[in-house]
């Protein structure tokens, strides 16, 4: 018989970090190689018959960050009984003299199932790739520092605004061509810096870059500073980044070249034509396609003197035969249509593989007739390499902005399961209490806040429309001073964790705005909790309602806190700005709060205002709302039933016990005849002998989802027309055409709402199915 001891001895020798845990709720360590020891630094003694986070507790962000990764995992294979592999993680060891060793480590869990299915142990492998994860981030340092290197090498110069026309970047080439250094013109408006761009040529061009994101350039005289500009425009994802260069010497050349066209004898004019001090290379061909000119940079980059190579064409100077081929082409083109070409083209010279923006030009006799092709090529490899850093920084957003969606679709879907058995509950709380019940305060508070939790999951899918103020309000008709308290309520915990000391003023009227409840709860308790985290704790705030002067109503908060410097309050309500607070209690949010308040009162035909005396004088909040001069209507009573509906036989189908249970108590007393299923071979086998018309089914299910449920459904029983119906934390469009191709007709989101079931339930009654895109109806979604 194997001992505990041979156990023990089995897993010890074995290759590798390896550890064996039980599954557990401690994931106790069963096991470990000695490997797994020397890799972790750790005896045997001190991590068998421990719980694994408990062996490797250790303070510090990436220790805390990695234990709680590594409880998801063995969660995962927990649930899944599949292996889980976690992105690498970094967990420092410690060192014998004290301090500790930055390592990272790549790490699976796999289970091992016993004979009945059941997981036996866990096999917890580590290894560690410190060296491959800090070589990797040593080379992405070295990218970006190599982009930002090459961007203040370049002569010409550069800079990136974003979509306010605001500088963000500004090197050390523009700096010299615009004489303004980069402190001045960083945060700056293009407009206002440079005034003269208004309505000038360039306007446009910038504008279209912007607006149209289509690549844009403009080669022009700009007054202010009366010189030639070649400028071009390329949108980007944060705005547009603006390569340009000053011409002036070479447009003054070409002026003067058609002076002396007239003044001058042909041989005199092609070779002025050619001359230039720039880096760039010039050339002349004759109309043999032979060299008649070639400046000091062309013969550096062919490595050969004036003698080898004037009187020579493309191909005997060592051109490749393909390249040669294109510029006889090119030049006899200019010939023919006395019309400017340009092209681009690599080149091997003495500095290597270069790439080279060239064009060929005519030049016109005394009699206008073409006597030549000059020509000048630009060397555009560090631009090419900087479009390309750009490119990816582009792509590298996208895709960040892409897993962002991603998880916030999955943080919403995680959300909704457990605010689904939530709502449910409430509603049975409600149907079946009586209308002297004396929970139903707590009940109606109870609702309100899972109500305000739902729409709050709501908004985590359209993050996008906070950014644009977007929202669809859900107006009604509502008393302020309700909206006060539930704005209160909602802070008191904050509040009182602070030992805030609040006063509430509420005057005797009722006034009654068009506004939706919700939201207005959220601009008052947004500013509540702004006032409670800049205020030190013990401090003092103060919320007043009151009717204004004209037909409006003013809610007032104010603070004895750390108050608002004078230069930071024009910045107070933009997005992601937590302004200039000098509070220790303000350094938590995303900077979104305030901005959103004034957005959702913009959308109220609300105003809000800010103002302080300065640092550690408080700070005061006024809201302004327009008063609607009809009296409320009266409050409709809420059944404390509801309508009986046609008694059907309904299969719920949930692998969340909570919400499965809590739906079919619902369904129940309802008047239905519910039964319920865990997974998908439950509930097919469910409904082949049950054979219910209607059925609730949850799309994320372990073993088969709820899209392979409703397919095998509707193929296995095609003279059944039962309604399914997707009940399910996914919500987003694609979810919902998902659902359709699956065989569904109808789908809800969690946790749905008693109206939407009951509606659903009416409509089946009146033998009305809407189809799965039809806009959203009596609460059905």
């Amino acid at each position: 018989m194997q001992t505990a001891l041979d156990f023990e001895r089995i897993f010890a020798h074995l290759p590798g970090l390896i550890a064996v845990l039980a599954p557990d709720a401690r994931f106790t360590i069963l096991a470990a190689s000695d490997a797994y020891l020397a890799g972790t630094r750790r005896t045997r003694e001190s991590l068998v018959g421990r719980g694994i986070f408990e062996a490797f507790q250790a303070a510090g962000a990436p220790q805390l960050a990695t234990m709680e990764t590594l409880r998801t995992s063995l969660a995962s294979v927990l649930s899944t009984r599949g292996p889980d592999r976690m992105p690498i993680q970094r967990y420092d060891l410690p060192l014998p003299t004290g301090g500790t060793d930055e390592h990272y480590w790549s790490v699976e869990n796999t289970p091992v199932l016993s004979e009945s299915g059941e997981i036996a142990w866990i096999l917890h492998r580590t290894e560690d790739v410190t060296e491959h994860a800090k070589a990797a981030r040593a080379h992405q340092d070295a990218k970006a520092l190599r982009a930002t290197e090459i961007l203040e090498s370049i002569p010409e110069g550069f800079f990136a605004l974003d979509h306010d026309w605001r500088f963000t970047y500004v090197n050390r080439g523009a700096e010299l061509i615009l004489g303004q250094s980069r402190g001045e013109l960083e945060g700056t408006v293009l407009w206002e810096s440079f005034p003269g761009l208004n309505g000038s040529i360039f306007e446009p061009v910038y504008r279209q870059a912007m607006e149209q994101r289509v690549p844009q350039q403009i080669t022009n005289f700009y007054p202010d500073h009366q010189r030639w500009y070649e400028v071009h425009v390329y949108p980007v994802s944060l705005g547009v980044a603006i390569y340009f260069r000053n011409i002036n010497d070479r447009m003054e050349s070409e002026s003067e070249r058609e002076r002396m066209s007239v003044e001058a004898a042909r041989q005199k004019l092609v070779y002025e034509t050619a001359l230039s001090n720039t880096p760039d290379l010039v050339f002349v061909f004759d109309l043999e396609h032979r060299f008649m000119y070639a400046n000091q940079a062309l013969l550096r980059m062919w490595g050969k003197n004036r003698e080898e190579s004037l009187g020579r064409t493309c191909l005997e100077l060592g051109y490749p035969p393909w390249q040669a081929e294109m510029h006889d082409r090119e030049i006899d083109q200019v010939v023919a249509t006395r019309q400017p070409i340009r092209g681009e083209v690599p080149f091997t010279g003495t500095d290597g593989r270069r790439v080279y923006d060239y064009i060929f030009a005519p030049v016109f006799g005394p009699l206008g007739d073409v006597v030549a092709v000059a020509g000048t090529a630009r060397d555009t490899t560090e631009r090419q390499q900087i479009e390309q850093a750009m490119r990816l920084q582009a792509e590298q957003l996208r895709e960040a902005d892409q897993a962002k969606d991603e998880f916030l679709a999955t943080l919403s879907h995680e959300l909704r399961n457990p605010l689904a058995p939530l709502r449910n509950s409430v509603a049975i709380m409600r149907m079946t209490g009586g209308d002297d019940d004396k929970l139903s305060p707590v009940r109606e508070m109870m609702e309100r806040q899972v109500n305000h939790l739902v729409r709050l999951v709501d908004d985590l899918l359209e993050v996008s429309r906070i950014s644009r103020g977007t929202f669809t309000l859900r107006r009604e008709r509502v008393d302020l001073k309700t909206i006060v308290r539930n704005a209160v309520e909602s802070s008191q915990p904050l509040m009182q964790a602070a030992r805030h000391v609040l006063t509430v003023s509420l005057p005797e009227e009722s006034l009654w705005v068009d506004g939706d409840p919700v939201r207005l709860a959220q601009i008052l308790t947004n500013l509540l909790d702004n006032a409670a985290k800049y205020t030190d704790d013990g401090g003092r705030i103060a919320l007043e309602l009151r009717r204004g002067e004209g037909p409006e109503a003013l809610v007032t908060i104010a603070d004895n806190g750390s108050g608002i410097a004078p230069e930071a309050l024009p910045r107070m309500f933009n997005m992601f700005s937590r302004g200039d607070r000098t509070s220790g209690r303000g350094q938590g949010g995303l900077g979104i709060g305030l901005a959103l308040a004034r957005r959702l009162s913009e959308m109220h035909e609300g105003k809000l205002e800010a103002r302080s005396e300065g640092v550690g004088k408080g700070s005061e909040f006024t809201l302004r709302l327009p008063l609607i001069q009809t009296e409320a209507a009266a409050a409709s009573s809420v059944q404390a039933n509801p309508s009986a509906v046609q008694r059907r036989r309904i299969l719920v189908v949930d692998d969340n016990r909570d919400a499965g249970d809590s739906l079919a108590m619902i369904l129940d007393a309802m008047g239905s005849e519910v039964r319920i299923a865990r997974d998908g071979p439950e509930a097919i086998a469910a409904f082949r002998a049950y054979e219910p018309s209607l059925v609730f089914l949850d799309i994320g299910m372990p073993r088969m989802d709820g899209y392979e449920v409703a397919r095998t459904l509707r193929s296995l029983f095609p003279k059944h027309d039962a309604t399914i119906v997707a009940l399910t934390g996914w919500g987003q469009d694609k979810d919902r055409a998902l659902a359709r191709d699956a065989g569904f007709d109808f789908h809800l989101v969690k946790p749905a709402e008693i109206d939407a079931l009951k509606a659903l339930l009416e409509s089946l009654d009146r033998k009305t199915k809407e189809p799965l895109s039809a806009p959203t109806a009596a609460g059905i979604r």
